[in-house]
């Protein structure tokens, strides 16, 4: 079994490294890391080449063809040529025993479509929290178990807690929408609609930098918050359409973004805040219709987006205070 990690390089020269390294630390099991670069301002691509030189019988680099994360992550995906992919950020690195550990149990249990782990938040001053939602330390290989994932898992949609049967995705056209963000939301609900065989991690490997320096995702615009409104609709019409046991779950997930999200009216520029919250409310009629969203999420549409957010902005203050978030 070939696991393809797919790595984009754009704007990281601080992170490469040790992103590589901890995933060159792997072992056990036969992978390629694909490093997708984009030509930047910075040392990224200098340093991927470099890395390229020393490591040429595991690390490949292509070039970019287009722009953004989606396109990346499908330029590598048409690369790759693993049993599996894995879909890493370049500003994140993993804990290489226990993801080998991980890819090793993988290879007893094939073919499985999708195995989703849990994970470790790092904030900007280096301190760690664990999503600590599926049990145990030792692969769980059970369909019904997703359940249980959903409904502890507040979102199911990052991209990087996923491996993924490559065939799996080629077969069912799972590609990531380009030219959009949040393109997660919508890439994981088709892989949890489509998926035929689950299993699930619970000893995370994965560390996710929030709040770093230079992040584009630390800047919201209004095409953030239109991009975010859209692929939301997307995955819920998605849903409606589907015969599937766990509708009603994956929507009050995607209802509960569209209810957080009324917090970016304090994160766009003041020109783009009218704009934003106009979108935003746009959108509340088809959440409002929904039968199976929850009595305080039916409050607080009700309420509004100005005075919901507002409490919302306190919450989320209070929060990066307490973990020390950026």
């Amino acid at each position: 079994m070939l696991l393809s990690i797919i790595v984009p390089v754009y704007q990281v020269e601080k992170y490469l490294k040790t992103c590589i390294k901890s995933m060159l630390d792997c072992h056990g099991f036969s992978y390629e890391i694909i490093l997708v670069v984009k030509t930047s301002c910075d040392k990224s691509e200098y340093i991927a080449n470099d890395i390229q030189r020393e490591h040429c019988d595991r690390v490949r680099i292509v070039n970019q063809d287009g722009d953004g994360l989606s396109n990346a992550r499908n330029v590598g995906l048409r690369y790759a040529i693993g049993d599996y992919v894995a879909f890493f950020d370049s500003d994140d690195y993993i804990d290489a025993t226990a993801f080998s550990n991980l890819m090793k149990s993988l290879e007893s249990r094939m073919p499985l479509d999708v195995v989703i782990s849990d994970y470790y938040i790092v904030g900007n001053s280096d301190n760690i929290s664990q999503v600590d939602t599926i049990e145990g330390e030792e692969l769980i290989c059970d369909n019904g178990y997703l359940e249980v994932f959903l409904k502890k898992r507040r979102n199911y949609w990052n991209a990087w807690q996923y491996v993924l049967r490559r065939n799996f995705l080629l077969e069912n056209k799972l590609l990531f929408l380009e030219g959009t963000y949040s393109e997660d939301i919508e890439f994981a609900t088709g892989v949890i609609l489509t998926a035929k065989r689950f299993a699930f991690y619970g000893k995370p490997y994965y560390y996710y930098r929030i709040g770093r320096e230079g992040s584009l995702a630390n800047r919201v615009t209004l095409k953030h918050v239109v991009d975010l409104m859209n692929m939301l609709s997307i995955s819920i019409r998605r849903i409606l359409k589907a015969d599937f046991l766990y509708n009603d779950i994956l929507i009050n997930k995607l209802s509960l973004q569209y209810i957080l999200s009324f917090v970016m009216i304090y994160d766009v520029d003041m020109e783009d805040k009218n704009k934003s919250k106009e979108y935003i409310v746009k959108n509340k009629k088809m959440y409002l219709s929904m039968k199976h969203i929850g009595i305080l999420k039916r409050i607080l549409l009700k309420v509004g987006i100005a005075p919901s957010a507002y409490v919302l902005n306190i919450i989320r203050s209070v929060r990066r205070l307490v973990l020390k978030m950026h």
